[in-house]
């Protein structure tokens, strides 16, 4: 039995609409990055295949996905090989990157190993699976992960799937930003939205993920990932705690003598620190916008406007970094000079 902590709101109105044979062909699984809704949609199409629960469907409403890890089902899903079943993703960059995802699975490959978008041809190749009928389960299931990347000739393509949908076929198509897709694909689509989590949600999918991070990295974690436990894991190696310690630190005192963000630039620039420094691209700007809406009440109009400018500077060079490869150690001093400018000044006099 697997339940979603955080999505019950979700999962009763998917489960309710499945009792009572209402299913809709397409659902829109929208929400921001990395609060479940992939992985929702895989233990719902799990839930369709499995032949037990189509047959025992009934009126009663299941407050969870009922599935069997040891059924000819979930087998077939671990394998890539369910002929019911197809995951629609960004292909690998490369022709070596595109057969390590079709051995390994997209999901070993990094971002810079993929595509990037899923391309017509994609779309167009799940037309043999419409053309028969269903070979050993009572649906068809596809997901695409995410709709987002799909490039408008794909989307365009889909849409006619979405219009004229094959007999027992559910689109599961999940977006992080659903307002910038096509209306009439958004039309033609059952919405189910998905919230950020809280932090007690948080705290219970982080430490279950790793249980070896120590409260202070635990907490660092729950304020990054914003409810969201993906975007909070992806920094689990990165020691979060020192690095927002020190951004604190220099945010707080002015670093007048560079010496926090000298050790700072020097340690991140090492190739070893990689994840660390990710993370604290991906970290400056909010922290930053934390410090200048916490000073807000004791700044002056133009303190404040200088402070959101700085702002802007530091979200713009944090998010430019890796796409041109700029040296590490002169973004993070950069960053670090940023910040130093949100002292106040009776704060480093």
């Amino acid at each position: 039995m697997t339940s979603f902590l955080g999505h019950e709101k979700a999962l009763r109105i998917f489960k309710r609409s499945f009792d009572k044979n209402t299913l809709h062909h397409a659902w829109l699984l929208a929400g921001p990055k990395g609060i479940g809704k992939a992985g929702f949609a895989k233990q719902a199409a799990h839930f369709l295949l499995d032949v037990h629960n189509s047959i025992n469907a009934g009126p009663s409403i299941h407050t969870s996905f009922e599935l069997n890890e040891q059924s000819q089902t979930a087998k077939l899903l671990a394998a890539r090989s369910h002929p019911d079943y197809r995951l629609v993703q960004r292909g690998g960059k490369t022709d070596k990157e595109e057969k390590k995802a079709q051995e390994e699975g997209v999901d070993t490959l990094e971002e810079h190993e993929l595509k990037r978008n899923i391309t017509i041809s994609q779309i167009r190749s799940l037309q043999p699976l419409f053309s028969s009928q269903p070979s050993i389960s009572n649906y068809r299931v596809v997901v695409i992960d995410s709709i987002d990347d799909l490039e408008r000739s794909g989307a365009n393509a889909l849409l006619k799937n979405l219009e004229e949908p094959p007999r027992n076929t559910v689109f599961l198509l999940v977006s992080h930003a659903p307002e910038r897709l096509l209306p009439t694909i958004r039309s033609r689509c059952q919405i189910l939205r998905f919230d950020p989590l809280n932090v007690d949600q948080m705290r219970e999918i982080i430490s279950h993920a790793a249980p070896t991070l120590d409260e202070d990295n635990l907490q660092a974690l729950i304020a990054a990932g914003e409810g969201s436990p993906g975007r909070a894991l992806q920094y689990v190696d990165a020691g979060l705690a020192e690095l927002e310690k020190l951004a604190q630190d220099i945010m707080r005192t002015g670093d007048r003598n560079n010496k926090i963000k000298s050790e700072l630039a020097r340690k991140l620039s090492l190739k070893a620190a990689m994840p660390s420094y990710q993370a604290f691209l991906a970290r400056a700007p909010s922290l930053m916008a934390q410090h200048i809406k916490m000073l807000a009440r004791n700044s002056s109009g133009k303190q404040h406007m200088d402070s959101i400018s700085h702002w802007h500077e530091a979200s713009e060079l944090a998010a430019m970094a890796l796409p041109k490869a700029l040296d590490s150690q002169a973004v993070i001093f950069r960053l670090g000079s940023l910040m130093a400018s949100l002292a106040q000044p009776d704060e480093h006099a």
